[in-house]
């Protein structure tokens, strides 16, 4: 018997998750900003903060030759994974499918009351699963990249390079599909019990009088639509006095490879079928920013992410979007205590343009002592799309190595941070 084919509707559904897509809002690039609930447009670091503002990695004082605060750092991220992806994963994981389908072809290899037992079991996780993926929205958004920043006094740059995975996916499982799980558990208690409970459902067997693979009735479906971005720039930085003021400028040109996905899938006549297309393009984008400081501690920065539009299509004609977002900070960088705000200024509209969001996040760090860094952060959707997330991490730094923690966790979504980092 082939294995369940609603086994591989899961696995391209979590597929397709793999994403928050651009409905995620800002991005969150670095394990830092995960555990500060994704505020780094004035509370970024001279690291780091070229991901959210790049008028930041100015905030340094003295030559790089001499301070070394330079860093290599390879950031592994999973910002956000949705509960509806996490259940899919769960379902593969579990391999539910496979225990029904092997449980009916032992029953129909050699009818036992443990056969039939084992069939019950599966055939029920699996419609757990399948009611919990029901109208979910199923998204992630991971990331995973290098950057060499190199601060001097009162300017600075950095070489990045890394890749982007968004994703936003709908399920669309049917009553019917609950239906013939039930039928099925009936028909498998009729046979545990040797007829004294539940019913035989003789329209689940085949000529032969064996029980016939459910796959060849499942009826579900999935759509979704996935981005994979591969950017590699440089940001530059400046702080400039303007009418006394300082103000710190900044811009990252870089080249962006885009690969977009737009996909449909459901088990048609017991096979299963996958409609869609992948697109791709290489083009050039820029992101710019902006920080004013008042009394040394107080900052406001201003940045517009991915200034160029982009709008691909699919050869089916499907549209996937990838538009400007921008965002306001507000920060307080003491010795000991960090506190930022940030809030988006516009909605993310998604990939396809579904999935509205709008952030507002809150982030505070403590700096116990020199080197270890205790940090901890808050993100709410306007839109209510997604639900709040609080998140945590530490920062360590001993000599030249740099370590950073995070992990976020809301009503339905989770996402963990890992950075290692060595100065140069």
């Amino acid at each position: 018997m082939k294995p369940l084919d609603l086994h591989r509707f899961l696995i391209v559904f979590a597929a397709a998750a793999g994403l928050p897509a651009w409905g995620s809002g800002y991005g969150i690039y670095d394990t830092r900003t995960l555990a500060l609930g994704g505020t780094g447009v004035a509370l970024g670091d001279i690291n780091a903060g070229h991901f959210y503002n790049p008028a930041l990695t100015a905030f340094h004082d003295g030559h790089e030759d001499r301070t070394r605060d330079g860093l290599h750092s390879l950031q592994l991220l999973l910002a956000d994974l949705s509960s509806g992806a996490r259940t899919a994963a769960e379902a593969i994981d579990e391999d539910l499918e496979g225990r029904l389908s092997n449980a009916i072809d032992a029953l129909n290899d050699v009818p036992t009351a443990e056969a039939a037992r084992a069939g019950i079991s599966a055939a029920r996780d699996l419609e757990r699963a399948m009611r919990e993926l029901r109208g979910e929205n199923i998204q992630l958004d991971a990331h995973m990249g290098y950057s060499l920043s190199i601060p001097a006094d009162r300017e600075g740059g950095a070489f990045f390079l890394g890749s982007r995975l968004l994703a936003e996916g709908t399920s669309n499982v049917s009553d019917a599909d609950f239906e013939l799980l039930d039928d099925y558990v009936e028909a498998l208690e009729f046979i545990e019990s040797g007829g004294s409970v539940g019913q035989r459902h003789d329209e689940l067997y085949d000529g032969n009088g064996r029980l016939i693979d459910p796959s060849e009735r499942i009826e579900s479906s999935a759509t979704g639509a996935a981005a994979l971005v591969t950017e590699i720039g440089v940001s530059a930085a400046w702080e400039v006095s303007i009418f006394g003021q300082p103000v710190s400028l900044g811009a990252a040109p870089k080249a962006v490879y885009l690969r977009v996905f737009n996909e449909s899938w459901q088990v048609v006549n017991g096979e299963f079928e996958s409609n869609g297309e992948q697109e791709s393009d290489l083009y050039l984008n820029l992101d710019l920013g902006a920080v004013v400081t008042f009394a040394e501690k107080f900052r406001v920065g201003l940045a517009v992410k991915d200034l160029r539009r982009k709008t691909l299509y699919t050869p089916d004609g499907a549209a996937v979007f990838l538009e400007p977002r921008s965002r306001l900070g507000l920060a307080y960088v003491g010795d000991r205590w960090s506190l930022g705000l940030d809030a988006d200024l516009a909605k993310s509209t998604g990939l396809r343009r579904v999935t509205p969001r709008q952030d507002v996040s809150l982030g505070v760090e403590y700096r116990v002592l020199d080197g270890f860094h205790l940090r901890a952060g808050y993100r709410h959707d306007l839109e209510g799309i997604s639900g709040d997330q609080i998140s945590t991490g530490l920062g360590w730094r001993l000599g030249r190595f740099a370590l950073d923690l995070a992990y976020g966790s809301g009503s339905d979504t989770e996402g963990a941070g890992l950075h290692l980092g060595w100065r140069h």
